[in-house]
């Protein structure tokens, strides 16, 4: 009974159905196989109004019949959209029983897995935005990327679909030059550099790339300016004296 409220907590946010349609849920219900089978109605329409915040739908994404629920069938298996609402609530429960449970106590008490963990109120879980972007990239170049980029976060940062804190664009950056694409990786960073220009991480990935690249005089210019935004950074510092060294083998 615990874990039903568990999994619909998240969605808060959503009012009760309108008397009218909450008038149409029946007082007993059948055909449940992981919900508890005595589960109460409150309880019920609390655990399905989880659901449907979770991956922004409404009932007739699982459930057979009309928005309104005038008619609905609320038993019958024929959507398959139920079928796989069972065997995720049975994989979040067993995250939350067999990983998450079996962790050490923490104070506070540690965090269980929601269908909002990954829907994120999206029907299907958004994609790391690493991974969108790298497919732009791949598909349409760079600068398309970049764009993408940029109307995402005008368009989605309030909504935690995304991560668009600094790492993201390192990841895309690393990926670009680790597959020898250093022009594409600085173009990727500098970018980083203008939403994060206190960053001494994004000037040393700078660094590293344009080093990779052989520019070293770039590549020294990046660690400097690493180095003016955190003058403790040992890594900054090492880097610059390798760089150092090898423009004076040149």
């Amino acid at each position: 009974m615990r874990q039903s409220f568990a999994i619909a907590s998240f969605a808060l946010f959503l009012g009760w159905p309108p008397p009218s349609a909450l008038a149409q849920i029946p007082q007993t219900f059948t055909n449940l196989q992981v919900l508890p089978k005595d589960i109460q109605r409150p309880q019920l329409v609390a655990t399905m109004r989880g659901f449907a915040g979770a991956l922004g739908v409404r009932c007739t994404h699982c459930h057979v019949g009309p928005d309104n629920l005038q008619g609905m069938d609320f038993a019958t298996d024929e959507k398959e959209s139920k079928k796989v609402a069972r065997t995720m609530l049975r994989m979040v429960r067993g995250i939350n029983a067999d990983v998450v449970g079996a962790l050490p106590a923490a104070d506070p008490p540690r965090q269980q897995v929601t269908c909002l963990t990954c829907h994120r109120r999206e029907t299907k879980p958004p994609r790391p935005l690493p991974d969108v972007l790298l497919s732009t990239i791949n598909a349409r170049g760079v600068p398309a990327a970049i764009e993408q980029y940029q109307e995402l976060r005008a368009e989605m940062l309030e909504a935690g679909l995304y991560d668009f804190r600094e790492p993201s664009l390192n990841i895309v950056a690393t990926t670009l030059r680790e597959q020898k694409k250093f022009d594409d990786a600085l173009e990727v960073l500098r970018l980083n550099a203008t939403m994060f220009p206190k960053s001494a991480m994004v000037q040393i990935h700078l660094g590293d790339t344009a080093a990779q690249k052989g520019e070293l005089p770039l590549a020294e210019s990046y660690y400097e300016r690493a180095i003016e935004i955190d003058p403790a950074n040992a890594f900054a510092a090492k880097s610059l004296e390798t760089v150092r060294a090898r423009m004076k083998k040149q």
